[in-house]
């Protein structure tokens, strides 16, 4: 797992986000935002953008977001983060690579001194809903929320109650460390 280089094919990592949307039963199909999920390059110079890795080729990618303020946000908690616009390439499903990946944001989350991540994915995705089930994540259905009368179905993870011990060591910790882009 890494940040997008300004040298990858981000328009390869942008086809994997935009085809995990695309091949769901009963997507409805909205030029506008199926364009946004494919622009990965666009939202790297507002988001972290990640990647995951594997044999030299990018397989997998996804949108981080560490504050509630982030343009992409779709939630309201400034002691949460973020993310969105998720895809993993269909030849290496089922391999751990978006677990992986999931994983690399609650490190991420934990890093940054934030006490919980939150998200939204669509009924439509089982598969995504078991993953996040499987890594700790609960359903929280007070955060749910509807777009163009699609259900974001709402999940949660608690970073857990030694974040406070954490950021109390942590050197500069009023202030979270800068993030490259």
């Amino acid at each position: 797992m890494r940040r997008l280089a300004p040298d990858d094919d981000a328009a390869s990592a942008g086809f994997f986000v935009q085809q995990a949307y695309l091949r769901l039963p009963g997507y409805p199909i909205d030029p506008d935002y199926d364009a946004r999920l494919a622009d990965v390059r666009g939202r790297a110079h507002e988001a972290d953008v990640i990647v995951a890795e594997l044999d030299g080729r990018l397989v997998g990618c996804l949108t981080f977001l560490p504050s509630h303020d982030n343009p992409h946000s779709d939630v309201e908690d400034p002691e949460a983060t973020s993310f969105r616009y998720f895809g993993v390439d269909p030849e290496v499903q089922r391999r751990g690579v978006g677990e992986a990946m999931v994983r690399w944001c609650i490190d991420e989350t934990r890093r940054l001194g934030k006490r919980r991540i939150l998200i939204h994915t669509l009924e439509s995705m089982p598969g995504a809903q078991r993953l996040y089930l499987r890594v700790g994540f609960e359903r929280r259905p007070d955060i749910d929320g509807y777009w163009d009368g699609i259900l974001g179905v709402g999940f949660g993870y608690e970073i857990g109650e030694d974040i406070d011990e954490e950021i109390d060591r942590a050197p500069g910790a009023s202030t979270p460390p800068a993030r490259p882009h």
